[in-house]
């Protein structure tokens, strides 16, 4: 009824701007304010644009209700239905959804835009989520990465919130420039400010934790931001784990870090891709024993093979290199690099597997961005004392991860990660009881889609982690609520 109304807004308003130019036609042009019939014209042409775009959306909608109506008139589901009467009836639910999407789309007529001070429209996009957790052994962290260690204070179970993990985000698309489109986007949460051992600044602050402003051309593609890094481009799929990226600290290299990245896509058939990109890592804040570390820009690239399958799967498989170098008071350096290999493949039509590998030294990659990277190297004695040696850790690490589609709203996860540093690179340094010499990490979650946006969750996570007075395990119960706007 609301669009009939909107239609019927635009007519009247048509209608009364005739009427009112044929009445000052009558007194004659003599009479016409300077400029008025300029005027008149362009509100008659933004009254005959939004009339158009009024009528295209109800033909839109008016086309997908005949086809739905066609659809289920032809095609019966059974309670035990077979795969083909499935994807039929997948397919109506989809049309359900796009049909619902037209409707919004002729509401939208009446409703004023978001405009930024260049006049090009910002989306605005998120997800306000709600996190409650259990912990059995361990403090209250709402997303723990870790076990405790095994000479740390008894915690017992731990119950707790948090709304923190909401996300924000902005999104433009401005005008051509270099012969390419521009845009740019930013995501912020509210993990910002001070988060200590009991995660004190419960109500949070704004936190920026990507940002981006792309040229995009046919075949390539010119980033500027603070991104993922190139040589990882994936994550493990939850929202009970947003804060840190899932899997951090146990094979996920996720560190947002600001770089310039270029990528292009070579064809190599009729849908297959070959895809080459590069990046120019700046350093960001990194700090060991509370010193600043100096150093030149890493450098990453990434070398990959995509090819979609349909409009849902894709498979791509990727190999990628980082070197950095970090400088040390007294002349001190060490070169870090790493190597890292990362998939997407589909099994069937509802079995996804997901992963990567990396190997290296000093890799910071699956620390917070811009924070401290003491694990990444081992120093023999006190880092100020200038004949103090210093080694880079070398590490191994990765994750896997099984994606089951159960129905078009419901599927399943099934996840693991690792991360294990050379021992005797560690020993080489300063051991203390807090020291992780290796830390895994398996989850499994199901989500649920209620309606398209709004999401429920429950993630079970199992945390093992070795230290130098041996193991311990803590588990983590995590039950979401999110809604997508």
């Amino acid at each position: 009824m609301k669009s009939i109304r909107v239609f019927m807004i635009v007519l009247v308003a048509f209608a009364a701007l005739e009427l009112l130019a044929l009445n000052w036609r009558a007194q004659g042009a003599s009479d016409d304010p300077p400029g008025l019939a300029e005027e008149l014209k362009k509100v008659r042409e933004l009254a005959e644009n939004a009339l158009s775009e009024a009528r295209q959306a109800r033909s839109e909608a008016q086309s997908l209700r005949t086809e739905l109506a066609s659809i289920r008139g032809t095609v019966q589901i059974p309670q035990a239905a077979d795969n083909s009467t499935t994807q039929a009836g997948d397919r109506i639910s989809r049309l359900e959804e796009q049909v619902e999407i037209n409707s919004e789309r002729i509401k939208e007529q009446s409703q004023s835009k978001v405009e930024s001070d260049s006049r090009f429209p910002v989306r605005i996009s998120g997800m306000l989520l709600a996190n409650f957790h259990y912990n059995s052994d361990d403090i209250q962290r709402s997303e723990p990465l870790f076990a405790p260690s095994p000479v740390a204070t008894p915690s017992g179970g731990t119950f707790g919130s948090t709304f923190r993990q909401t996300r924000l985000g902005l999104a433009i698309n401005g005008p051509k420039a270099l012969g390419g489109r521009t845009s740019g986007e930013i995501e912020f949460d509210f993990y910002g400010g001070t988060v200590g051992q009991v995660e004190g600044d419960v109500l949070g602050a704004l936190r920026i934790r990507t940002a981006a402003v792309r040229v995009d051309w046919d075949r390539s593609s010119l980033v500027i931001g603070q991104e993922a890094p190139v040589i990882s481009p994936r994550n493990p799929t939850s929202i009970a784990a947003v804060w840190y990226p899932p899997l951090s600290g146990a094979g996920n290299l996720w560190q947002w870090h600001p770089q310039i990245t270029y990528e292009h896509r070579f064809r190599a058939g009729e849908k297959q891709e070959l895809i080459a990109r590069g990046g120019y890592v700046a350093p960001f804040g990194e700090s060991y024993s509370g010193l600043p570390t100096r150093g030149s820009p890493a450098v990453e690239g990434r070398f990959a093979y995509r090819h979609p399958l349909d409009e849902e799967r894709m498979v791509e498989i990727g190999f990628g290199g980082h070197f950095d170098t970090r400088s040390f008071d007294y002349g001190r350096s060490v070169d870090g690099y790493v190597a890292s290999g990362d998939w997407l493949l589909p099994i069937g039509s509802r079995i996804e597997m997901s992963g990567e590998l990396y190997h290296g030294r000093s890799i910071t990659l699956s620390e917070q961005s811009g924070g401290r990277i003491d694990r990444a190297y081992a120093f023999a004695g006190p880092p100020e004392n200038p004949y103090t040696l210093v080694r880079g850790v070398r590490s191994s690490g990765g994750w896997l991860q099984l994606t089951a589609k159960a129905r078009r709203d419901l599927e399943f996860n099934l996840a693991y990660g690792q991360e294990d540093p050379d021992n005797s690179d560690l020993r080489f340094g300063q051991v203390t009881d807090f020291t992780r010499f290796k830390n895994q990490v398996g989850s499994v979650n199901f989500i649920y889609q209620l309606r398209p946006n709004f999401l429920i969750s429950l993630e079970y996570r199992r945390l093992l982690t070795d230290y130098s007075p041996g193991r311990n395990r803590s588990n983590h119960v995590n039950l979401a609520f999110g809604y997508v706007f």
